[in-house]
């Protein structure tokens, strides 16, 4: 059996973030959504505050913006993606027992 993983990002109408597919020789069988909620304001502004001149650099510069609220979601968005590539390898290193 070959077992591997997909991530795609999801449209924004659908709350954005990424669509994880777990594929068995290229038959999908699991996955999930992992949507970005960057909708709490205060969360962000906690965030932002928290952040180093150095992090804050960083995720401006990922969403090619110069205001916070972009840089959170920018942020966000990784962990999201973060979240879902590690779903996926959980779900691989599970395969290996088989």
């Amino acid at each position: 059996m070959s077992y591997s993983y997909e991530i795609t990002p999801r449209p924004v109408e659908l709350g954005g973030g990424w669509r994880l597919r777990l594929l068995e020789t290229e038959e999908e069988m699991g996955g999930g959504v992992f949507p970005v909620d960057d909708s709490d304001a205060d969360a962000g502004m906690r965030w932002w505050n928290e952040c180093s001149e150095q992090e804050r650099a960083h995720w401006l510069t990922m969403a090619a913006s110069a205001r916070p609220a972009d840089a959170y979601h920018a942020f966000m968005l990784a962990e999201a993606y973060a979240d879902a590539e590690s779903t996926a390898y959980e779900w691989l290193d599970s395969r290996g027992s088989e």
